[in-house]
């Protein structure tokens, strides 16, 4: 009997990459305001793009100032 049960799957690449880069960047959730916060729930964030090319060649890596999301190319990982 296998389990398919997605919390026993393994990650892809990308969410592992994702999560090793946000203990790189902390989010400033705490220190945002309530709006901040509110945008980011409703998914206005504050991107940032610093320069991760030694981590990650070829990927567009952006980080929300305000939150944990972590967005790698084009795709989202909170």
């Amino acid at each position: 009997m296998s389990n398919h049960n997605p919390e026993f799957a393994a990650e892809s690449p990308d969410a592992e990459l994702a999560h090793s880069l946000q203990r790189l960047w902390p989010h400033r959730a705490h220190e945002a305001g309530v709006m901040r916060n509110l945008c980011c729930l409703l998914g206005f964030h504050l991107w940032a793009q610093p320069d991760y090319s030694w981590r990650a060649s070829r990927r567009s890596i952006r980080f929300c100032c305000w939150c944990d999301s972590v967005e790698i190319d084009g795709v989202r990982y909170s």
